[in-house]
């Protein structure tokens, strides 16, 4: 067989490193694998990270502050997973699930170019 066949295919801005960092002091979060083994639960402190391990089957996360984590796939900054405090469980975080979400509807759109 021909070197990389089978490999999966990720396009450019994917793939990489998913960190999340608590921007206030006492986040909650939980993080665990798509057969529900804990990956890391505690109350994080501000500018604390945590790195979602590449090999982690399906990791997913539970957490009442989404608003109060930002997130970076290979350094490059995501938007949170919401904008408001709001329990969210069970949300993939993998670096193609958080590429794949839309775009948050409280940001505003780019401006047109004017000709």
């Amino acid at each position: 067989q021909p070197a990389g066949q089978g490999a999966p295919q990720v396009r450019a801005g994917q793939a990489g490193q998913v960190v999340f960092t608590a921007l206030e002091d006492g986040v909650w979060v939980k993080f665990y694998d798509r057969d529900g083994r804990q990956l890391m639960q505690k109350q994080m402190a501000r500018g604390e990270t945590y790195v979602v391990p590449v090999d982690a089957q399906g990791p997913q996360i539970w957490t009442g502050r989404p608003d109060a984590l930002a997130i970076t796939i290979g350094g490059r900054k995501v938007p949170r997973l919401a904008e408001n405090q709001t329990v969210i469980k069970d949300v993939p975080v993998t670096a193609e699930a958080l590429n794949a979400r839309p775009a948050p509807e409280s940001l505003p759109a780019p401006a047109s170019p004017t000709a």
